[in-house]
């Protein structure tokens, strides 16, 4: 899940890049001639602000509700959806009816069972306008769901029951290849109702005015503290597989704090930013993981020179995306190939990884020779020879550091061309790009889950996200043939998508810069911690002190 809607996390760049969310933990000093207690510290940037899994709106709350409660499924290292309170899930050949029979050992902290009437009543509140939630959109497969968003249906039509005590059933609209997936997101956990009408509009709000069913509870967190901590709860349905007893909270704004903290043998494992990434490139305890973030250029087709196709392609070529991910973001992040990043599906046929098959050399690749010549027949073709582009983004120091870069690269290569940079706080930068006043926007986009329609789907003629309005009619065939007639065969999805990719690219729609990454310090005496390869999410459930 992103901390934002789909329509803000759009136009975030360098915000969630580097500042959003940021992981750490340490172990705590080992007694001589003693076993080593399974207490570990981790910290956020933010503050945990909900536990409520309806209204969540941030990658901390998120991550948080992540250790403490559990769904249907839960994604392993490889972000293929795995059984959690599931044990059977049966499909129906149409793909549109999922039947999951559910664990009987699933408990809440206050001893009620869980129920497949708490998923149920979950996801109908979820939907109820009277809720507000930001992440209905997760929905829209199922059955009746956008009808009921919009308050033209009862929730009490969603197509999800309870077809008995441990039984669901789900009936889709149209079918989904990656519904699964969809499931394991905390916006999909189950909630208590009793708990929901014990404590009202306050459920969610503290650690004492929520239940918990997963790995930890959560206790210490009175709904705005900087501190909190996680135990190991007892009645958790693997409670076998938990080692850590205690895992505490900190809320840590700057990463020079937590950088030296960590020096100081105070943290265990900490985020990057800036210079510690250069400073630490051959430290045995560094790793790298990705964010599951695209970086890219839009354009406003409405723009006439923006809208100019062979001056989108000559810009894409002049950009030499290896120096920007490894000289300017210096963070791990690396070139991207297409609008998509690594892990997102793999070649059901060969298994190569979908933004290998999906690559355009000659849209994507630099070639300055090449984009000179473009470059000139997009001046002959706008009739001028002296251009002028201005690049909205961020005022963050990330997205000021690219639009620096690219404007250099830019200005150094083409003769006649200025290129200026606004920069504006990000709510600003919403506001102005929403409305259609920019020509070219730095921005990014994070995906909910593994599979490549995250990204592509932005680019549809009807998405509200479409800020620069490229239409394709071939590009909305493809996209609609993946998720449409060809949804239940693997391979013609797949190709599908990378005919709707090389079209997007070949349009240059948008300019695919780097794939976003982030890098760690982890110290050597913690082990078991499953790290994500598409998103860098961290599971604890297995994780020890040695």
């Amino acid at each position: 899940m992103r901390i934002f809607t789909k329509k803000k996390a759009l136009l975030i760049a360098g915000i969630i890049l580097i500042g959003g969310v940021s992981f750490g933990i340490h172990a705590n000093s080992k007694q001589a001639d003693a076993a080593p207690a399974q207490k570990i510290n981790l910290y956020e940037a933010t503050n945990l602000t909900s536990l409520d899994a309806s209204k969540i709106t941030d990658a901390v709350s998120s991550s948080q509700l992540g250790q403490v409660d559990e769904g249907l499924y839960r994604l392993n290292k490889d972000s293929k959806p795995v059984n959690a309170l599931a044990t059977k899930t049966t499909i129906s050949k149409n793909g549109k009816i999922y039947t999951i029979n559910l664990r009987h050992n699933g408990r809440w902290g206050d001893g009620q069972k869980v129920t497949a009437h708490d998923f149920v009543y979950s996801w109908e509140r979820t939907l109820n306008p009277k809720t507000k939630s930001e992440f209905t959109y997760l929905f829209a497969s199922i059955k009746n769901a956008n009808a009921i968003m919009i308050g033209k249906k009862a929730p009490s039509t969603l197509g999800v029951k309870a077809t008995n005590k441990y039984q669901l059933k789900i009936t889709l609209s149209k079918p989904v290849p990656y519904f699964k997936k969809l499931l394991a997101g905390t916006t999909f956990y189950p909630i208590s109702q009793k708990a929901v009408e014990k404590y009202g509009n306050k459920y969610g709000t503290s650690a004492k005015k929520t239940v918990y069913n997963g790995p930890f509870v959560l206790k210490g967190w009175n709904g705005t503290n900087d501190n909190w901590k996680l135990t190991k709860n007892p009645t958790y349905r693997d409670h076998k597989i938990v080692n850590l007893k205690e895992i505490n909270y900190q809320v840590i704004k700057e990463s020079s704090t937590a950088y030296n903290l960590y020096q100081s043998h105070k943290l265990d494992m900490v985020t990057l930013a800036g210079e510690q990434n250069t400073q630490n490139k051959n430290n045995p305890e560094l790793k790298t993981l990705s964010s599951g973030r695209v970086g890219f250029i839009q354009y406003n087709e409405k723009d006439k020179t923006a809208s100019n196709k062979d001056l989108r392609t000559a810009i894409s070529l002049a950009i030499n995306r290896q120096q920007l991910a490894t000289k300017i973001l210096e963070n791990g992040s690396t070139a991207v190939k297409t609008f998509g990043v690594r892990n997102m599906l793999k070649n059901p046929q060969t298994g190569k990884d979908f933004v290998d098959d999906a690559h355009t050399p000659k849209t994507m690749d630099y070639n300055i020779a090449k984009a000179k010549t473009l470059y000139q027949t997009a001046q002959k073709q706008l009739g001028k020879k002296q251009l002028t582009l201005t690049i909205t983004c961020a005022n963050d120091d990330t997205s000021q550091h690219t639009a620096d870069f690219i404007q250099g690269q830019l200005m150094n290569q083409f003769k006649g061309l200025k290129v200026n940079i606004r920069t504006m706080p990000f709510p600003s930068m919403l506001t102005k790009v929403s409305q259609g006043d920019f020509q070219l926007n730095l921005t990014s986009w994070g995906m909910d889950f593994a599979d490549p329609t995250q990204a592509l789907t932005i680019l549809t003629s009807d998405s509200n996200s479409n800020m620069g309005h490229y239409q394709s009619g071939t590009y909305d065939a493809a996209m609609n043939a993946a998720d449409g007639k060809d949804a239940m065969n693997d391979s013609a999805r797949y190709q599908d998508l990378v005919k709707a990719a090389k079209t997007a690219t070949n349009d240059q729609a948008v300019t695919p810069l780097y794939e976003s990454r982030s890098r760690m310090l982890v110290n050597s005496d913690l082990h078991g911690v499953v790290y994500n390869k598409f998103s860098g999410a961290l599971d604890f459930r297995t994780a020890f002190v040695k």
